[in-house]
């Protein structure tokens, strides 16, 4: 895999999390430099996973420095900080091909 040739360390390391998590449904097609799903009910649900693990860490990591539970606070923040910056990630690193 030529992933580390064509992506910053924070995109490879998320691109591999999940090419390991959804083995078999997915793959990275080196020629397009992409990752590839045969099936639109697959990418949809890898994308919703990465995408709720990522705020699970949001709120974790703000958690942790406020020394308390900010729950539903940090997981509305990071959809408005950050949602729009990883459905960009997610356009630029994947491609549906049936």
């Amino acid at each position: 895999m030529a992933i580390e040739d064509d992506y910053s360390i924070e995109d490879v390391k998320t691109m591999k999390y999940e090419l390991e998590r959804y083995n078999g449904k997915c793959y990275y097609d080196e020629n397009k430099k992409k990752i590839m799903y045969g099936k639109m009910e697959d990418a949809m649900k890898a994308y919703c996973g990465i995408q709720e693990k990522e705020m699970e860490n949001h709120k974790w990591i703000e958690s942790e420095k406020a020394h308390t539970d900010l729950g539903y606070k940090k997981i509305k923040e990071w959809v408005c900080k950050y949602s729009k910056c990883f459905r960009s990630y997610w356009q630029r690193t994947h491609i549906f091909m049936p």
